[in-house]
């Protein structure tokens, strides 16, 4: 299968943009405009390539510009060859120019931190609002002469897209008796889990967004109160897939239906070591205990002296877990039975032990 590339654009990349006549609707001089946009901290572009078999072929240039810190916001643009000049540049497919555009908001919403897309075009270019409607993003209005193209003003239309309504990754939440978690992944995987308590902020720009935008928080991003209605709208909402096979088997935990998951996890980060331990402590089942000292055993096949020296390393790999819940750190205690420190706190570590020890009620 073929892989679409984002790859920040370079002067080297100029022969290649001109031959395939990519920019000819903004510049006749690309390595002048080039230039621009690198000296530009405004503006970031950047050239899709598609590789196959090894080979990387050039056949687009996407950027970012308009940045605004204050609201977090950019305009996008794309530009594409209007017709192959060529075997070695072909014009490439609806979906290869769409996964290409898609890569670009992937990177300005969870790379970059923006908050807003938009994107304006001629009223008349069909080719690009089909490739905006299949990345989601909705038109928000008919601006009159607002574009210059061809040597003559033209309308355009605006399109525009929020991080929080980015369907193919985003947050999902599921609610319990100390507060709720967060569930941030895509249709394929979950990358985190977080706990955030009742009556409290919600940390991490997409995190508060999007709970403001499902109504869970207030305008200032708030957790609202345990029982609130909106947390039983949650359910109805549509989130990526496996977003919402995970809330389903997080809901049905904390229900005492569910002893172990099915999900598909892979952390954001985490160095081997750090992997290793958390490999060790998913092993860990329901309900019951270990020590980071027992991990630290299991690590070194049994090797006291090594463990002894091992276990710091273990309780901190078992602090950065970033996904809290799936890999069950909160069933490691104390060697002496005293709980231990927790990322989501030691109040939802006990509740977690206490839920899971006081057994469990398939209905």
């Amino acid at each position: 299968m073929a892989d679409i590339r984002l790859s920040p654009i370079r002067i080297l990349d100029s022969a290649k943009i001109r031959d395939q006549r990519i920019l000819d609707p903004v510049t006749d001089d690309v390595p002048s405009f080039i230039r621009s946009v690198l000296a530009d901290t405004n503006r970031k572009y950047f050239t899709a390539s598609f590789v196959s078999d090894g080979k990387e072929q050039l056949f687009g240039v996407l950027g970012l510009e308009n940045y605004s810190e204050k609201n977090r916001s950019a305009d996008a643009v794309m530009y594409f060859p209007e017709s192959s000049l060529s075997d070695e540049a072909p014009i490439k497919t609806e979906d290869d120019r769409k996964a290409a555009f898609d890569s670009l908001l992937r990177y300005a919403f969870f790379d970059q931190q923006i908050h807003r897309i938009s994107v304006l075009i001629p009223v008349t270019d069909e080719t690009s609002e089909k490739i905006l409607l299949a990345c989601h993003m909705k038109q928000e209005a008919v601006l009159d002469e607002a574009l210059y193209v061809h040597g003559a003003y033209c309308d355009g239309a605006l399109f525009s897209l929020l991080d929080s309504e980015y369907p193919d990754y985003s947050v999902g939440f599921v609610p319990f008796r100390k507060g709720v978690v967060a569930i941030r992944g895509d249709n394929e995987v979950i990358e985190m889990t977080r706990f955030f308590s009742y009556g409290k902020p919600v940390e991490g720009n997409l995190e508060r967004n999007v709970a403001i935008r499902t109504g869970i928080a207030d305008n200032l991003g708030i957790l609202k109160e345990e029982g609130s209605p909106e947390y039983k709208d949650l359910f109805d909402m549509e989130f990526p897939k496996e977003v919402m096979r995970c809330m389903t088997e997080l809901n049905e935990y904390f229900m005492k239906r569910r002893t172990a998951f099915t999900i598909h996890a892979k952390p954001l980060h985490g160095s081997d070591f750090q992997k290793k331990v958390w490999d060790q402590v998913s092993t860990i089942p329901y309900g019951v205990t270990r020590s980071y000292e027992d991990i630290a055993l299991d690590l070194t096949g049994g090797d006291k002296v090594s463990a002894r020296n091992l276990t710091r390393a273990v309780g901190a790999a078992c602090g950065d877990n970033p996904l809290p819940i799936l890999v069950p750190c909160h069933r490691i205690i104390g060697k002496d039975g005293r709980l231990v420190g927790f990322s989501g706190g030691l109040e939802i570590k006990e509740f977690l032990l206490n839920h899971e020890m006081f057994g469990i009620h398939l209905a």
